[in-house]
């Protein structure tokens, strides 16, 4: 369903820049190589954004994506970042493909982010002897930026953030379980 959807979105985002870049004007013989810096700023804007186009329709897919999943697994279990081998395997069958096509629609200055997030249980900095939401949410990000080296998509093109507990996912306690997990989006450097 999500390449169903994703393919929908890709068309019409290739449909409207079709339709933009077509015109009832003449078109113009192209020019030599050696053309003014206007035209080359011209074709620089026109695939900076095409490449927004499609960061937005990625980051639109993304949106769906988080691991654990909610359904199979909840969320990581209290106060660790257990990517556990069987569960990430189902997981990413479902997920990676898309992952990989999407990097690599994008030139090599965007990033797969990796946002670890926790639920509200302790506190969000480290107090006294307890670490802190953002320093779990920081190491599950890293587990799975881990794990997705080993299927394949490179380090240099995912970065990783701790959340912490601001962005509780709606609908649920804020000190529930399924709010210890991992979200993707993809940024630019």
């Amino acid at each position: 369903m999500k390449k169903g959807i994703f393919t929908l979105i890709l068309i019409a985002g290739i449909s409207l820049a079709y339709s933009n870049c077509s015109s009832a004007e003449p078109k113009q013989e192209a020019q030599p190589e050696n053309t003014s810096t206007a035209s080359n700023s011209t074709n620089t804007v026109s695939s900076r954004d095409m490449n927004l186009v499609l960061l937005d329709e990625i980051n639109t897919a993304l949106k769906d994506y988080r691991y654990p999943d909610g359904v199979r697994r909840r969320g990581f279990s209290y106060k660790q970042a257990d990517v556990l081998k069987e569960d990430f395997g189902t997981w990413a069958k479902d997920n990676i493909a898309y992952i990989k096509e999407a990097l690599g629609k994008l030139p090599e200055d965007y990033l797969l982010q990796i946002i670890g997030h926790a639920d509200a249980s302790g506190p969000e900095e480290a107090e006294g002897g307890k670490k802190g939401n953002g320093y779990y949410s920081q190491i599950r990000a890293d587990a799975v930026k881990d794990a997705l080296v080993k299927q394949g998509i490179p380090a240099s093109r995912i970065s990783t953030k701790a959340a912490g507990s601001s962005a509780p996912i709606s609908g649920f306690a804020e000190n529930d379980g399924i709010n210890r997990r991992v979200t993707f989006q993809v940024i630019s450097k």
